[in-house]
């Protein structure tokens, strides 16, 4: 942790920078590898990472030569630790974990949490929880770690019987478990809410959303606090989102429950589907290709695209051309009018090449090529 201090420095001087979330790696044309950050490129390494995950304004990366956790951020790259870590890139922080230290990226400085997680730990948006190495379990949520249960959470079996598993599942603000006693609840808003007091037969967590089935084998949900019951059951495949839940029907339908009600989508199972925080991409049996974002439905082409790629509020594809073309917090927007044969979609940054020595890099709207 000897990198901490100089870190915090250059993050105080950088965190008051607007619109630095235009973040995204790429490649030169001998493998050198760089960081776009706010429409400059930032060279990072002569070698390729082994592995690389893009946050929002920062770069994590394990590096090729030595493996090392490094991490790119406001024009410089420090060292997390000596050796290749576990780690995660989130909407909103960095988190790794070597051997027993869980750290996090938090207020501009790398702060360990626990020296001695020997045990199960959990990644969210901005919960983080693990069990202590006196079977405590923690969460670490605005700024501060306490503990929520002094007593060893329900443990599973995994599906071959090998080993047991925490009956426990986090999303980005909310951490569901089953404590000792078999009593349901969720760590959610800085509170432990009781959601029910008994086991669930299956339950998946997404952002201010609980979907699980009940003692009488139907779908109930937990929206922002509050319980929804409903009279579904028997369904073979569903998604969950940022406050939704999709399914189909026993019709056939491709059904949503948003905010409370459920709405028909498409009146059959779709050709190819995608769902993605807070959008559903999808393709009917007649080739129209739909975009469902926050309750609303909009036909964007009457052709299947030749590709998709969604993030949250961003939904990117190519048409039969191979023009790229996407669907941006609820508009229809042109990424590139020229054939693009190769994309790829980093939180809401397009990258892209259309010759060789450059590359472009598409956020918010505004198109930024760098030659090398």
């Amino acid at each position: 942790m000897k990198h901490s201090k100089i870190l915090i420095t250059a993050l105080l001087l950088y965190s008051g920078m607007a619109g630095a979330q235009c973040v995204a790696p790429y490649f030169d044309l001998t493998n050198q590898f760089y960081a776009f950050d706010n429409g400059q490129g930032h060279f990072l390494e002569p070698v390729m990472p082994t592995s690389y995950k893009a946050g929002k304004n920062y770069l994590a990366f394990i590096n090729g030569n030595n493996s090392r956790l490094r991490l790119y951020y406001a024009d410089k790259v420090y060292t997390v630790c000596e050796n290749a870590a576990d780690y995660w890139a989130t909407d909103n922080w960095f988190v790794w974990k070597n051997y027993g230290l869980l750290g996090v990226l938090y207020n501009n400085e790398l702060k360990p949490l626990d020296k001695m997680v020997l045990g199960e730990y959990w990644v969210g948006d901005s919960i983080i929880a693990w069990m202590t190495t006196f079977n405590e379990l923690k969460v670490f949520y605005n700024g501060e770690m306490r503990s929520i249960e002094a007593f060893p959470i329900q443990q599973k079996p995994t599906p071959d019987g090998a080993s047991n598993f925490s009956n426990a599942r986090i999303g980005p603000n909310i951490f569901a478990y089953v404590d000792a006693s078999g009593q349901f609840k969720a760590f959610y808003n800085g509170n432990i809410v009781n959601i029910e007091g008994y086991e669930p037969v299956m339950f998946k967590v997404d952002r201010d959303f609980i979907v699980y089935i009940d003692n009488s084998n139907n779908f109930k949900f937990f929206y922002k606090g509050q319980s929804y019951e409903t009279n579904l059951n028997n369904i073979r495949q569903y998604w969950t989102g940022e406050g939704f839940f999709a399914y189909y029907s026993l019709q056939r339908e491709l059904m949503v429950w948003y905010n409370g009600e459920e709405h028909v989508v498409a009146q059959d199972r779709a050709k190819e589907i995608a769902v993605d925080k807070n959008v559903i991409a999808y393709t009917d049996k007649s080739s129209n290709f739909f975009v469902w974002y926050k309750g609303k439905t909009e036909l964007l082409e009457r052709f299947q695209p030749l590709s998709v790629k969604t993030y949250r509020n961003l939904v990117v594809y190519q048409d039969l051309d191979g023009r790229l073309k996407g669907y941006y917090y609820g508009k229809q927007i042109q990424i590139s009018d020229q054939i693009v044969t190769t994309y790829n979609v980093y939180n809401e940054t397009v990258v892209y090449s259309l010759q060789r020595g450059e590359t472009n890099f598409w956020c918010d709207g505004k198109t930024t090529t760098l030659q090398y």
